[in-house]
C-alpha cells in the first residue's frame, strides 16, 4: 500500500511538472507539443479553451478502454496523471506566468524551447512509464495497439502519430514553418531522451567464461552477490579438450566487481556483451 501511494504521489508530481513545462516553454512559443496534447494545444490556441478541460474530455473514453483491456494498475495511474495534469493546467491558466515564460520578441531563440521542453518531457515520461503509468492520449492508444500487436515498438508508434500532429500544426499556426519544426524537434528530443534512459537502465552485461575452475568461480559469485550463473559443458574444437563454460548476466553496476573475481581465476577466456533486461529467465535483446 505504501509503494502504491508513493507511486501515485510521484505520478501526480510528474504531471504537475509536465503541465508547468507546457506553460513555460510550449504555450508562449505557439507550437503543438505532441500527441493528443498537441491537438488540444492547437484547439486551445484557436478557440481559447484551456488544455486542462480538453485533455480531460479527450482522455475519458481512453481511460475507460484502459480499464477494460489493459491492467487496472496502469489505468488507475494514467487516470491520476491525467487528472493532475488537467487540474494544474487550469490553475496555471489563471496565473500570470509571463515573468517565468521562455519566449523572445524576435523569435531568434525559439528553437531552444522545444529542446528544453522535450528533454524535460522525456525525463518525466520515462519515470512515468517506469511506474507503469502513462500521460494518457496517444500513450494509451499505443498501449492498446501494443496489447494486440506485441511485436510493435511503443515509442515508434507514438513518434509516428506525433509527426502527423506536427504536419497539422502548419495549417493551424498561419501556415508558418517554425511551429512544425518546433513540434518535430520536441517529439524527436522526447523520444530520444526516453529511449536513451531506458536503454542505459535496462541493459545488463553477459559474461561467457571458459574456465577449468567453473565450480569455484560460480560459488564465489553466488556468495558475494547472490548472483545466479549457469555452467555448461564445453569442448574445444581445435584443442579437443573438454572444459566448462560459465554464463552469467549481471547489472552494469556489478560488472566491475564480477570482473575482479574473474581475474583471480587463471586460464580463463572471457567473452563480454550487452544484453537487454532479463525477466523470468527470458532475455530481451
Amino acid at each position: 500500500m505504501i509503494k502504491k501511494l508513493t507511486d501515485l504521489t510521484a505520478i501526480m508530481i510528474f504531471a504537475a511538472l509536465s503541465a508547468t513545462n507546457y506553460a513555460i516553454f510550449i504555450f508562449p512559443n505557439r507550437f503543438a507539443p505532441a500527441g493528443i496534447d498537441g491537438i488540444c494545444t492547437m484547439i486551445q490556441d484557436t478557440l481559447n479553451i484551456n488544455i486542462g478541460y480538453l485533455s480531460l474530455l479527450v482522455n475519458i473514453p481512453l481511460i475507460i478502454l484502459a480499464f477494460m483491456f489493459l491492467s487496472k494498475d496502469y489505468a488507475v495511474k494514467s487516470t491520476v496523471y491525467i487528472a493532475s495534469f488537467s487540474i494544474v493546467s487550469l490553475i496555471l491558466g489563471s496565473i500570470d506566468l509571463s515573468k517565468f515564460c521562455y519566449c523572445t520578441d524576435s523569435g531568434t531563440s525559439i528553437v531552444f524551447a522545444p529542446i528544453v521542453a522535450g528533454t524535460i518531457r522525456g525525463l518525466l515520461y520515462y519515470v512515468t512509464i517506469k511506474l507503469n503509468g502513462s500521460s494518457g492520449g496517444v500513450d494509451i492508444i499505443s498501449a492498446l495497439v501494443k496489447h494486440k500487436k506485441p511485436h510493435l515498438e511503443l515509442m515508434n508508434i507514438i513518434f509516428a502519430f506525433n509527426m502527423v500532429v506536427a504536419l497539422c500544426s502548419y495549417f493551424v499556426y498561419d501556415l508558418k514553418q517554425e511551429p512544425v519544426i518546433c513540434s518535430i524537434i520536441y517529439s524527436f528530443i522526447t523520444t530520444s531522451v526516453t529511449n536513451k534512459i531506458r536503454e542505459s537502465k535496462d541493459k545488463n552485461i553477459k559474461y561467457e567464461i571458459i574456465t577449468p575452475t567453473a565450480g569455484d568461480l560460480c560459488l564465489e559469485i553466488s556468495k558475494k552477490f547472490h548472483q545466479a550463473a549457469t555452467i555448461i559443458d564445453a569442448h574445444g574444437a581445435y584443442s579437443g579438450i573438454d572444459t566448462k563454460m560459465v554464463v552469467c548476466v549481471v547489472s552494469k553496476r556489478n560488472a566491475p566487481f564480477i570482473e575482479e573475481i574473474i581475474k583471480k581465476h587463471k586460464d580463463c577466456v572471457v567473452f563480454k556483451s550487452s544484453v537487454g533486461s532479463t525477466i523470468s529467465g527470458i532475455t530481451y535483446q
